[in-house]
This record gives C-alpha cells, structure tokens and sequence, in this order.
C-alpha cells in the first residue's frame, strides 16, 4: 500500500510555504529581466505604430511627388445634351467653341414581313461588302472594301428567315442580324456592327434580300438607318469622324457626342484644383498624424507622473527633427519655394494648417509653380519627394528604424536566452531545499519520537 506523505508533516513546520518564499526570492532576478523586457516590448510596439504611420504619411508624400501628380483636369460642356468630355494627364486648359450637326450612326436594314422566322427563303450565295458611303448631296456612292467581303450560303438545311439570321451571324462578317416580330409578321433586321460612313454594306446574291445603300429605292430590304460620321465643328474647324467618341481631336481630351446642338455651346478644359487640394490636405492629415503620435510617444506628464514608451529614446528624436528639418526647409529659388508660400503654417507643435484661400489661389495662379515645391523639378527635390526618400531610408538595413528595432529584438531574444538558463536553476534548487527540508523534517520527526519516549518514561518514576 502506498505511502501518503507530505514536507512538514514529521515536523509540523510549514515546509511549502518557507519553500515558497524561498523560491519567490530565488526568483527576483528573473523577475526583473522580465519587467525590463515587458517595456522593451512595449518599446517595439510602439515603432510598430510609428512604422505604420510614416507608411501612411509616405504613401499620402507620394500622390504629390511628381509632377504628373499635379496634371488634373477637368473638362466641362455647357451644353451637356450635346457633348460631354473627360480628360487626361495630358490635358491643358483652354476654352472650344463647339457645335455637333451631326452624330454618327450604323447602317441598319430590314426586309419585308415573313409570318414566321421559320418560313422558307430562296437558296443561293448573300453576298455580303463592306465599304464606304459617300454623297455629294444628291448622288450617293458606295465604294466596296476587298478586304471586308463575306459570302453567305444558304441551302435546304437553313433556307428560313432563323436560318439566314444564323448563317449571318456565324460569319462574324462585321454585320449583325436579328429577327424582330411586330406581332404579326417576322422581319430580318440587319445592323453594321460599327458607326460611320465607312462601315456601309452591300448585300447582293440572294432573292429578297438585296441591298444598296446608294440605291435604297431599287433595293428588295428597307433602309431605316444610312451609315454616316459624326460632324461637328470645334473653333470654326470642321471635324469629321466615324464615332462618337472623338479623342483625337483636342490633346488629351475625349468627346462623346450625344445629340445635335441647337447653338454653339462652349467646351472647357481647367485645372482640377478640387482634386489637388484634396491630395494636399490629406498630406497634411497624414503628417500631423505623425507628429502627434511621436509627440505622444515621447511625452512626460508631469501631472501623473507617467512617460510615453519612448520617452528619452534618442532615435525618436531624431526621426522628428528630420521631418521638421524638412518640411522648415525650401526648395529652389521661385515665388513658391516654401508651404507658407502656399498658405500652409507650421505651428509651434510642429503640425501643420492650412489657409485654404491662400492654397487655392496658389493652385489657381498660373504663375506659382506649386507642383515644384512638392514634387521633384529636374534635379530639385520637392517637399513630399524628400519625405518619401527620407522614410524609404529609415526602413532599409543599416536605417534609423530598421536598426532601432532590430537592436531591440536582438535584447529580448537575449533576455529570453538568460530567463531559460534562470529557470533551469530555478529547479536545480528548488530540488535542493526539497532534499534539505524533507531530510530536516526527517531529523526533527526523530527526535520528537525520542523526546515523546523519554518523556514516558520520565512520567512512571
């Protein structure tokens, strides 16, 4: 049967509890490492959170580093029935004076009133040309493209107004066909798959379904759209092209042609200073983010008693005097070559305001290069492309953060390595004072037998 035993018990001294104690403070170094490396990591963290703010603020540095960041445009029809506009970088402002008298449009054809898709048609070869359509006013001309001439077969196997539909649209001969039901009768309709004069077509070889876009009157199909270019007139010069979305007309700028204008209505093409300013104020939001948050790190209330966790960290300090150093600083020598210029303070906090009347007249004044004190001019390095470089540094080996937490992860693996070694002694003399109070207790359980005999033995004289 086995043996209940417990330290103390001979003894009745409170074995567990002195070894505790003895163990607690045993232990007061490894307790101490761990305090230390609670706040390292503590320390670590938070360049974690400044690491994801300078991200925040480079990524804000780079929609204003370079000078394409700053060719926004808008463009702007008066007349919005006619035309609208959208525009590129590579836009520059200007004012049109523009008049559509025309829209380009698809040849569309139909043929006459089938009482079903499934009725029977003639067989025979379509012959299916491609081309152009010109007309001097009273005489129209089509003019047959080689390279866009198709042939259709129609036999017993597909000779129904379905089949033809088909055989068309298999052929991918740039004309699309449907079938379109009136309630009472079936129609084939044909559509060029393109706007424009150029995209005409001829249908020839096949009973009932001949066509000549220069001789509808002769032809067995109806015409219900001639194909014809988009005109319009821009400046007085008159434009003629097959679509209407032109984008080859002004630099940079695409129009879409929607309907006839009734006037002369005015196209305007202006620097998109909204889209700008939104770029420079969510620069400055991503900078005083920073900066409070280093402010923060690094602070000392006095009231409390309590430090940031990077409060006396030398590298916190220099960080914030590089970014102050930056955004103090000018560039080059013109109207615009610090952010005061444009309106934007450093306070004494080191974050930044901004007048946003000063900034927008600024943005509007042809004359104030504000692209050039952001963005990189040449050889010349603007404000934001300073930060971005200066934050790209910081992060790569040998950099200020790179470093600073790499020497912080190599001190706690360190202190991990000494706590490992303090808790393998740790029970290394845990056992000891086990084996020396359980042998205690032994000795005092026998000599308090001793005594409880003696003193028997003592009571019978």
């Amino acid at each position: 049967m086995a043996t209940i035993t417990s330290a103390g018990l001979g003894s009745g001294i409170d074995v567990e509890g002195l070894i505790t104690k003895l163990m607690t403070a045993e232990r007061a170094p490894i307790t101490q490492i761990q305090t230390q490396e609670s706040a390292i990591q503590t320390k670590l963290s938070a360049y974690g959170t400044l690491k994801s703010s300078l991200s925040t603020l480079s990524d804000a540095a780079k929609a204003l580093q370079t000078k394409s960041n700053f060719s926004s445009w808008t463009a702007n029809v008066a007349d919005t029935a006619a035309a609208s506009a959208t525009v590129s970088s590579s836009a520059s402002a200007g004012s049109y004076s523009l008049n559509v008298t025309q829209l380009a449009q698809a040849q569309k054809t139909r043929s006459a009133g089938y009482d079903s898709s499934s009725t029977t048609i003639a067989t025979g070869t379509l012959q299916i040309d491609l081309g152009t359509l010109a007309s001097d006013g009273t005489t129209s001309t089509f003019t047959a493209d080689s390279t866009r001439s198709f042939s259709v077969t129609i036999d017993s196997t597909n000779n129904t107004l379905s089949g033809l539909k088909d055989a068309i649209n298999a052929a991918k001969s740039g004309v699309t066909a449907s079938i379109v039901n009136d309630g009472s009768k079936s129609r084939l309709v044909l559509t060029s798959d393109s706007t424009g004069a150029s995209n005409a077509f001829k249908l020839s070889g096949l009973t009932g379904f001949d066509f000549d876009p220069a001789a509808t009157s002769t032809s067995t199909l109806t015409s219900t759209q001639a194909a014809q270019d988009a005109e319009f007139t821009l400046d007085g010069i008159e434009v003629t092209r097959s679509s209407n979305t032109v984008s080859d007309v002004i630099d940079g700028v695409t129009l879409t042609l929607k309907s006839k204008s009734t006037a002369d209505t005015t196209l305007t093409v202006a620097s998109d200073t909204a889209a700008i300013t939104t770029k420079i104020n969510a620069f400055v939001t991503a900078y005083n983010n920073t900066v409070g948050l280093m402010a923060s790190q690094s602070n000392y209330n006095s009231t409390t008693k309590t430090a940031g966790p990077l409060n006396g960290d030398a590298s916190i300090r220099n960080i914030q005097s590089q970014l102050r150093s930056i955004m103090s600083g000018s560039v080059g020598s013109g109207s615009v070559s610090r952010l005061s210029d444009v309106g934007i303070q450093i306070g004494v906090d080191g974050k930044l305001t901004v007048d946003s009347t000063k900034l927008g007249k600024a943005l509007s004044d042809p004359t104030k290069d504000v692209a050039s004190l952001f963005a990189t001019n040449g050889t010349t390095s603007g404000l934001a492309d300073q930060l971005v470089t200066r934050i790209t540094n910081m992060n790569d080996t040998g950099g200020i953060l790179t470093s600073r937490t790499d020497g912080l992860n190599s001190t706690i693996k360190t202190m991990d390595k000494s706590i490992a070694a303090l808790e393998a002694r740790m029970t290394s003399i845990e056992a000891r004072y086990r084996k020396q109070f359980t042998a205690m207790d032994a000795t005092i359980s026998s000599l308090n037998s001793t005594a409880s005999y003696l003193t028997a033995q003592l009571s019978k004289l």
